[in-house]
């Protein structure tokens, strides 16, 4: 094999004696080693392929450049090197795509340890939920005990707004268990409310229509029973039906004589959990019941998952063990492993004594951040025919059902008669409405949902819109409630708990939660591609492009003429 001379000798050449190095030179692109052989019976060349040419016989004025080809000792070790380099960008490349590294990490450290940051955010969470309180006025009650109108109205007044501060406290760890209880602090808002929290209203007696109701179920002796049963009587004769109170005191407490005087039968039964009588009395500045949740250490598919209410793994309320599951989160975190479309998830409500189902309904995105909407199905307090799994939720001594859309909710008021539906009944049987007029369902406004982030698990904005109802259980002696129909279901208050603002820390950790992470593991997802793609072309190039290059040697006199070698 030869070269042109000619070609070669178009690189500028330093053959001085004070250049006498070894140099390296890169014509049209490759690499070109240069040995200049002044001294005699020096050897040149050594590098062109297996052939040793030696310059032995060249004298001073002739240089030798070689196209070179690395020796095998180089040749091996780069081999190695960029084999190995493709075989880790390959590895890296398919894990980096089949698998959310950087997002596993994020969700590795929000697990619920002592001490850390997830934990501070979780004993005392930053976000504050708004709590709208919409109470009914019953403005003609008066007129239909008098005969004058048949059906009693009602008119909405509210909101009447709370923020509501969340703090757990009493916290204990075992291994991968965290029990606890809750404690609420609400704080009124004037600024964002419609009245103001002294305005009156009239709204059901419920002390009295409680009592009535509860007064056959009380299990008391002979001497009890009758006691008790002539000072109700005696209420009933000063007591009304509907009384007048402040917004605040009806919602957070007020003295009733009622009250006070069944205290000691209700404390013989250890049923008396609060002072003074409210509707939300037990809500504030109060604890709840004790629960224990999986902090997700061992598991993080458990992160956050109800494992026992009061030391116990299953509710006594009802008749199966679907019913008295609690199977559940709070609705505040969900394990992302959950967060299937075509899955249901579950929230557990202390106050209503059961968990409530949430399906998927929409993609949506919130300040650039995709989320993920589940409601409540529409179904949800449906009666047994519209929803079987409702079935377990009735009565298990009479097999009574309440009617479609309210649900008994009983067992958590101490036995009164109370029921929980979607505000005005929305979705519920018309019979409903047809003994109260002023109710007006809007499923814009009386709906149900949660948005959570599906990368995370966190619920990020939503709102859940229950209402309070009371149902009237009156008797012959009662001639105070008897105006009013027996099965009458009168709706009270229906409250809205949202969240509709996060605090900077929190949209700031979201951000990077969403983007940060997603960029970094695209980041290296694409280095690994890039580092597949050219460690595979240089492997190719140093396997296939490995030849014998062929020496040559010019004299650099003018007067000699140029000859040239060839390595064979």
């Amino acid at each position: 094999m030869s070269t042109n001379p000619e070609n070669v000798a178009s690189t500028p050449l330093m053959t001085t004696k004070e250049n006498q190095e070894n140099v390296i030179v890169s014509p049209h692109g490759k690499t070109l080693i240069r040995e200049d052989t002044i001294l005699a019976n020096i050897p040149g060349c050594a590098l062109c392929g297996t052939v040793n040419f030696t310059c032995s016989a060249v004298k001073n004025q002739w240089s030798v450049l070689c196209w070179g080809r690395p020796s095998d000792k180089k040749y091996y070790f780069l081999l190695v090197l960029l084999a190995s380099t493709l075989v880790l960008s390959l590895m890296g490349t398919i894990f980096f795509s089949l698998n959310n590294t950087i997002n596993d990490a994020v969700l590795s450290n929000m697990v619920i340890r002592n001490n850390t940051l997830s934990y501070s955010l979780w004993r005392q969470p930053s976000v504050q939920p708004l709590m709208k309180v919409y109470l009914f006025n019953y403005t003609n009650w008066k007129d239909v005990k008098e005969g004058r109108e048949k059906k009693l109205h009602v008119e909405e007044v509210g909101p009447y707004v709370y923020s509501q501060q969340i703090e757990r406290v009493n916290v204990k760890f075992n291994d991968d268990k965290l029990s606890y209880q809750e404690k609420n602090y609400f704080r009124y808002l004037p600024e964002q409310s419609v009245g103001a929290n002294f305005d009156k209203v009239f709204v059901p007696n419920l002390p009295l229509l409680g009592l009535v109701a509860k007064t056959k179920s009380m299990e008391l002796n002979t001497f009890q029973q009758l006691t008790l049963e002539s000072l109700l009587v005696s209420f009933a004769k000063n007591h009304e039906a509907f009384i007048e109170l402040p917004v605040h005191r009806f919602l957070w407490g007020y003295d009733d004589t009622i009250i006070d005087t069944v205290k000691i039968f209700m404390r013989w039964r250890g049923e008396m959990k609060f002072n003074k009588f409210g509707l939300l009395a037990t809500k504030n500045d109060t604890l709840s019941e004790r629960l224990t949740i999986n902090t997700g250490e061992w598991s993080k598919d458990k992160m956050n998952v109800l494992e026992g209410v009061e030391g116990e793994d299953h509710l006594p309320y009802w008749d199966s063990p679907y019913c008295n599951s609690i199977e559940a989160t709070d609705g505040t975190i969900f394990p992302p492993v959950m967060l299937d479309k075509k899955s249901t998830l579950h929230v557990f409500y202390p106050n209503l004594c059961r968990r409530l189902p949430y399906i998927f309904d929409k993609d949506v995105e919130v300040g650039d951040i995709p989320l993920l909407r589940y409601k409540m199905p529409t179904n949800v307090f449906d009666d047994p025919s519209g929803n079987p799994d409702n079935q377990c939720y009735c009565q298990l001594d009479t097999g009574i059902c309440p009617p479609k859309g309210v649900i008994d909710v009983s067992a958590c008021t101490m036995g009164a008669p109370a029921l929980v539906s979607f505000p005005h009944f929305h979705l519920g049987d018309p019979l409903l409405r047809e003994n109260v007029s002023g109710l007006r369902p809007d499923p814009a406004l009386h709906e149900s949902h949660f948005d959570i982030h599906q990368t995370l698990g966190l619920t990020l904005y939503g709102k859940s819109s229950l209402q309070i109802n009371v149902e009237v259980k009156n008797t012959p002696p009662f001639t105070s409630v008897g105006f009013l129909q027996k099965g009458t279901i009168l709706p009270v208050a229906w409250l809205e708990m949202s969240v509709t603002e996060l605090p900077e820390s929190i949209r700031t950790l979201i951000y990077h939660g969403t983007y940060s992470t997603a960029a970094i593991q695209l980041v290296i997802r694409v280095i690994c591609i890039l580092s597949l793609i050219i460690s595979a072309l240089c492997l190719f190039t140093l396997i296939f492009g490995r030849r014998p290059k062929p020496c040559v040697s010019i004299h650099h006199k003018p007067e000699l003429e140029k000859t040239q070698v060839s390595c064979s």
